[in-house]
């Protein structure tokens, strides 16, 4: 009966990242992030949007690195040693775009999430690259709209 009960639960959760930015931080699912890497400076290129940053080399492939904040319209500001990378899964099936990263400043936590746990924030002004903002378990959080950013680098990338 616990087996059970255990096999319940488990299909009820589903598995995510907190990965903090500037301010605040984005909640994703686990499968969403193919990797967290230590940032590395991009190679810019000219006359892009301020939030495309440039790329980065990800196992011998060259990933266009994003700055949330930028591309949300709000401020970008990221000088901190704990800086990370997290390179996100292409999910818009467009083969110019296999993955993409995102600046973080720190280290993603993995967190357990039962749908009874989440609460939206109906009265939130949502940015371009947002879905929603909620409260997960306590914690404030932003669903960031993948399909947008990812939309938005396809349109520029070469």
């Amino acid at each position: 009966m616990s087996a059970q009960i255990q096999a319940t639960d488990a299909v009820n959760e589903l598995a995510t990242l907190l990965i903090p930015i500037n301010g605040k931080q984005l909640v994703l699912p686990n499968v969403t992030v193919a990797e967290i890497i230590h940032f590395s400076e991009p190679v810019p290129e000219e006359d892009q949007p301020n939030w495309f940053l440039g790329y980065f080399n990800w196992r011998d492939t060259q990933i266009p690195l994003v700055a949330f904040e930028s591309i949300n319209d709000e401020p970008f500001v990221s000088q901190g040693n704990s800086r990370r990378i997290a390179v996100l899964n292409g999910i818009i099936d467009d083969p110019k775009l296999p993955f993409c990263g995102i600046v973080t400043e720190g280290v993603p936590r993995l967190m357990r999430v039962v749908a009874d746990e989440v609460a939206t924030d109906s009265d939130a002004n949502l940015g371009p690259a947002e879905l929603s903002r909620v409260l997960v378990s306590g914690e404030k959080a932003t669903i960031p709209n993948v399909d947008y950013i990812q939309g938005e680098v396809v349109k520029i990338i070469k």
